[in-house]
């Protein structure tokens, strides 16, 4: 397990990790985030205002974990960090997460460690109740996470679509109840695919949607009842990702958060 000097390491604007490191007069080694702003962090008025979110995302068969803080200081910036289960030394990361009860983060200029924040571990729970979720999964390699987090941030970014997604805390999932409907699929504006016309609904915090299975919780659906598995995901996400058809069900690779439901950037909303 590699641990680092914060006062040695260096990081490139706009870059954000995790990694282990020592504090203390004891050397006690923790996890701390490290990030670099795209703008300089140079003069903050007392300490900087920090918020953590963090999320839960299935993207081609890989489970993408995330972290979040907004930096709310001389500038506001946001910083993202993943976090891969089944790399080298993956569940000890998630296990002292899981565990640590104060979080550091350290904050870097072109100079080097430019200062650090101690705040309370708002993660902790978070980490703690995901081993049951990874337990289920099959080993992927690190060259499918990285492709899995540049896909799924391509079609996310920017980070303040990703920011308003993310909640802290992992829930049991739960599709909610099928929304009343108000009018039919010809009510749309734009073309909808005969066949999933029947999947047609209108939500109004949504608008136009069609409902239809995450791709994260396809094998429940195969085990379970197809329709309790159903999402409303707006029209344009489901037309943009696609579909395939499972049971005469369709199954979109949406990502799909515990707790908080599809992850769809805001602007694919019709009202």
């Amino acid at each position: 397990m590699q641990i680092v000097d914060p006062e040695k390491l260096r990081l490139v604007p706009g870059e954000s990790i995790h990694a282990m490191f020592g504090s203390g007069p004891d050397n006690h080694v923790e996890i701390g985030l490290f990030v670099r702003g795209v703008t300089e962090q140079d003069s903050f008025a007392g300490t900087p205002e920090i918020k953590q979110r963090a999320g839960l995302i299935r993207f081609n068969d890989v489970l993408l974990v995330v972290t979040m803080i907004k930096v709310k200081g001389f500038e506001e910036e946001l910083f993202d960090i993943w976090w891969n289960y089944h790399a080298p030394d993956g569940i000890r990361y998630f296990d002292q997460m899981g565990t640590q009860e104060r979080l550091t983060v350290h904050f870097y200029n072109e100079r080097g460690k430019k200062f650090s924040v101690d705040m309370q571990n708002g993660f902790k729970k978070f980490f703690s109740d995901l081993h049951p979720v990874f337990a289920k999964t099959d080993p992927w390699t690190e060259v499918e996470f990285d492709r899995a987090v540049r896909g799924f941030c391509a079609r996310s970014y920017p980070k303040e679509n990703l920011w308003q997604m993310m909640e802290v805390g992992v829930q049991p999932a739960r599709a909610p109840e099928p929304p009343a409907k108000t009018g039919g699929v010809e009510d749309y504006p734009g073309q909808i695919p005969a066949e999933l016309g029947r999947f047609y609904t209108y939500v109004p915090d949504l608008g136009h949607c069609i409902r239809v299975i995450p791709s994260m919780l396809e094998p429940q659906a195969v085990e379970g009842n197809p329709e309790d598995f159903l999402h409303p995901a707006p029209v344009k996400t489901v037309l943009r990702c696609g579909i395939r058809w499972t049971n005469g069900f369709p199954v979109a690779p949406i990502p799909f958060i515990p707790g908080h439901g599809l992850a769809v950037p805001p602007e694919d909303t019709e009202m």
